[in-house]
């Protein structure tokens, strides 16, 4: 579904949270769900707004770069694949995990014309917050998703997609722990993958 493609280009998630780095107080609810109705109302201002689909990709990715913790969800996903990552290899996965994203962003901007999102309750958990939302779009089904925000360093951020009880992150870390391990445990296996994920939805896109 779009919105966790949005969020972390099909990539990441758990109801059971770890904090992340950087991630040290505890965020006061009233913050999280109004950082997450500001980041909502701005995502549906881009996406059923005027523009070009490349401009609005663009605002997009520039949204997603400041309200999600990008390459703290990159390092959690790895899990412990990160020690045994060449920092070459590290930065690799970072510039391909955020190539994702933006693909994933541009490839479903046109089938969410007419979106439209909620904000519902919160619920603390760990040392952040989910806010509860309902994402409707044209044709499809309402969905209810929850939006994990930590403070990390000193702002809020996303960290985490709950969608139908499953986490975005956890989920992404599984999958990309059997591409590893079902290559004997090569990481540079894993970078291969991602850049073929990545080229095959350019052609899809193209």
């Amino acid at each position: 579904m779009f919105l966790r493609r949005f969020v972390l280009g099909a990539l990441a998630s758990v109801p059971l949270l770890t904090a992340l780095p950087g991630a040290a107080f505890a965020l006061p609810p009233d913050q999280a769900r109004a950082f997450i109705q500001q980041a909502g109302d701005r995502l549906v201002a881009i996406v059923n707004g005027p523009g070009s689909q490349s401009q609005k990709a663009n605002a997009l990715r520039d949204l997603v770069n400041q309200v999600v913790a990008v390459d703290q969800v990159g390092d959690y996903v790895l899990g412990r694949y990160i020690n045994i990552a060449t920092p070459e290899q590290k930065q690799q996965f970072h510039s391909l995990f955020r190539q994702l994203i933006a693909y994933n962003i541009t490839y479903q901007i046109k089938a969410y014309q007419g979106v439209s999102f909620k904000v519902n309750g919160t619920a603390p958990q760990g040392n952040g917050v989910v806010v509860d939302t309902t994402v409707t779009a044209p044709d499809k089904q309402p969905a209810d998703v929850g939006w994990v925000v930590e403070d990390v360093g000193g702002q809020p951020k996303i960290v985490d997609v709950i969608v139908a009880g499953t986490s975005l992150r956890i989920t992404t870390r599984n999958d990309y722990a059997g591409v590893i391990n079902d290559n004997g445990g090569r990481f540079a296996a894993l970078l291969t993958a991602m850049q073929n994920q990545i080229d095959k939805i350019a052609a899809q896109s193209g």
